[in-house]
């Protein structure tokens, strides 16, 4: 009898302890961050051009191989690289030479535009591209334009390809992808902020 006095007493007060103490709540996981891309730039312009040409294999338009001819990539709001820093046309002229590259390796017939008439031999180097229209042969087979724009965002460049049929100005292919910042620029000029991305101009860049 005295044993059941002693333990009644005991249980009372672990109840009263344990109705005080809250319920643990569920533990709370860190968000994930936006990592940094270890990847070049090549990486995401063969995925743009392997997503653009998978829509070219399904399409019934073509009974032969399109001829491609490729242009620089442009703002999407601008429509012009004439306001662009150095910066930006630097990735729009890259952006449109790996797609150029790439749609040669899928298989694709490319045509270059910017080819001289003449092959210009400097005392250090030979040059046979011009942006000069009057050194340009204008006759070419391309009918096929691959082309597209870009948006800046805080941590991403969002890039929207197309292919375009030339005479009937009709899209056969389009597809949109991003860029991560830090491929297009150093780690010096990107500065991250929580889990976004902030790119910093180089001294003596106002645009």
């Amino acid at each position: 009898m005295k044993w059941l006095l002693l333990v009644a007493p005991s249980l009372l007060t672990a109840a009263l302890l344990s109705g005080c103490v809250s319920p643990a709540g569920p533990v709370a996981t860190k968000p994930t961050e936006t990592e940094l891309s270890q990847q070049p730039l090549g990486f995401y312009t063969e995925r743009l051009a392997r997503q653009l040409f998978a829509q070219l294999d399904d399409s019934p338009l073509w009974l032969t191989r399109p001829q491609i001819a490729v242009s620089s990539f442009l703002p999407a709001t601008a429509l012009s690289l004439q306001d662009a820093n150095s910066e930006q046309r630097d990735f729009a002229n890259q952006l449109s030479e790996s797609m150029l590259a790439h749609s040669r390796q899928f298989g694709y017939a490319v045509y270059e535009y910017r080819l001289s008439n003449e092959v210009v031999l400097a005392g250090e180097y030979e040059q046979a591209l011009t942006r000069q229209l009057n050194e340009i042969n204008r006759k070419g087979s391309a009918n096929t334009l691959l082309t597209g724009t870009y948006t800046l965002q805080q941590d991403a460049v969002i890039v929207n390809a197309r292919l375009i049929h030339i005479p009937s100005k009709q899209v056969l292919a389009a597809v949109t992808d991003y860029i991560p910042a830090n491929v297009l620029w150093s780690t010096q000029q990107v500065n991250k902020r929580g889990a976004m991305f902030y790119r910093q101009s180089p001294p003596g860049d106002n645009k």
